[in-house]
């Protein structure tokens, strides 16, 4: 069942516009007949994720804001099914998380952390080789016995794993196990079409079978579908990193590199065996034919758009919520994590030791105990008596002043109290050779103003 939260945007000249409030979609292949428009207002909108995978078209910067404001994901791929691009609308910022999951790498939690994330994917590997394997027609009940137990044995040998290499040569030999059993499946073809595909489309091809080196430019259609699929499991990792505040960039596994968003595929290596089972499970209510695929004349095999939509629309809510959850749970785990910071505030005293000290706490006066926190006195009496026998503020004043007068720096005398003395005194005196009186000067004073302000006016 397709879902209409997600939207495909395929063929040349695709456009993505707003008109009139209304996002517009267009998009098809004229030269076949076939456009498409679509409209969306913004109060019934649907739509949470889009995806673009044409090779031509415009897409105008209005239409970036509509989305961002719906909360919308834009995902851009290329043929080869690569993401080109993934703008995810402003999420809420966890400082703390991005913090332990920045130091994580340089201390000692980075083991526990390979060994959490290695043995979620070793464990989604045993689950679906027991519980789905078998249903989907994936070798036999003996091979998938034996893989069941190197990939235990290697999830046993993580706890004795201390170094990168070590975790990556596990991972591997588990992934081997894995697709040896996977290898030469049958595909589910429809019966007329095994006679128009080439012979190594009819069943699963290694994972490291791909034109010019690549896995990406695989060369059969399974892996050619599990491409796109991984591509938009690499959109719905990266949106549940946002949503949980964990930094895309920070890797564990997957070393810092340029242009990788390296902790993407840290969390997205547990759900590779789900992405394999489901992309299998529909693939086979489907029935597979060879219109879903092209192939080029270097034999690299390409997505039909049609094929493509059913699996965005089919797989993506699915890939959305496992991505959201093992995302959440790796951020419990950085959230458990003690960040060496050098600078920090003292932490505050328990809530015990506070209320202890608020009830040892007494008058400063007569040292009765206070009835609540926050006070000094038991009332204004023992304020008052505290201020004439203890604290003597007017002794002390007069002492100061004393000391000020002998080093000639009476507060009577010069600075700001001369300042006020001696305007007092100018106006004093123009007063008294004008014979007026204080009413009399300040209406002289407000002719003055006017004056003044008119000969400002005039030009």
């Amino acid at each position: 069942m397709t879902d209409p939260s997600v939207l495909t945007i395929e063929g040349y000249d695709a456009r993505l516009y707003v008109e009139r409030g209304h996002i517009v979609i267009r998009d098809g292949f004229p030269s076949e007949g076939k456009v498409r428009e679509i409209r969306f207002p913004r109060g019934r909108c649907e739509v949470k994720r889009i995806v673009v995978r044409a090779p031509g078209g415009t897409i105008s910067m209005p239409a970036i804001d509509w989305c961002a404001r719906m909360g919308i994901a834009l995902s851009f791929v290329a043929s080869d099914s690569t993401l080109l691009n993934c703008m995810i609308p402003d999420q809420p910022y966890d400082g703390p998380v991005k913090r332990a999951q920045a130091v994580a790498g340089t201390t000692d939690d980075a083991w526990g952390l390979a060994r959490y994330l290695l043995t979620r994917k070793l464990d989604s590997q045993v689950s679906a080789i027991t519980h789905d394997f078998a249903r989907l027609g994936v070798g036999s009940a003996q091979s998938r016995s034996a893989s069941v137990k190197q990939i235990e044995s290697c999830k046993a040998s993580l706890a004795t794993a201390k170094t990168l290499d070590d975790f990556l040569v596990l991972e591997g030999n588990a992934a081997q196990a894995y697709w040896e059993l996977l290898t030469a499946t049958p595909l589910p073809w429809r019966e007329w079409a095994y006679k128009r595909i080439p012979a190594h489309w009819a069943a699963i091809s290694p994972r490291a079978s791909g034109g010019r080196g690549r896995v990406r430019d695989a060369t059969d259609a399974f892996n050619a579908t599990l491409n796109y699929c991984y591509t938009l499991l690499e959109v719905e990792t990266r949106i549940a990193c946002e949503a949980v505040g964990l930094d895309p960039d920070l890797g564990l596994l997957h070393v810092d590199a340029r242009l990788r968003e390296s902790f993407i595929f840290d969390l997205l290596e547990p759900l590779r065996a789900k992405a394999d089972v489901w992309t299998l499970e529909l693939l086979r209510k489907e029935k597979l034919h060879p219109a879903m695929f092209h192939e080029l004349r270097a034999g690299i095999v390409r997505l039909d758009p049609d094929l493509t939509e059913l699996l965005a629309k089919s797989l993506m809510p699915r890939f959305g919520k496992a991505a959201l959850e093992i995302a959440n749970d790796y951020a419990k785990q950085l959230r458990r994590i003690t960040v060496p910071l050098k600078l920090f505030r003292a932490a505050p005293k328990p809530i015990a030791q506070r209320r202890e000290a608020w009830a040892q706490s007494t008058c400063a006066y007569c040292k009765e105990p206070l009835p609540r926190k926050g006070l000094k006195f038991c009332g204004r009496p023992c304020y008052l008596s505290y201020s004439v026998e203890i604290a003597r503020p007017i002794e002390k004043a007069q002492a100061r002043l004393a000391e000020m007068r002998a080093a000639g720096l009476s507060p009577g005398h010069g600075g700001e109290a001369a300042k006020k003395r001696g305007a007092k005194l100018a106006e004093s005196n123009r007063r008294r050779s004008l014979g007026l009186t204080p009413d009399e000067m300040r209406a002289r004073k407000a002719i003055q103003m006017q004056g003044y302000r008119a000969a400002r006016r005039t030009p």
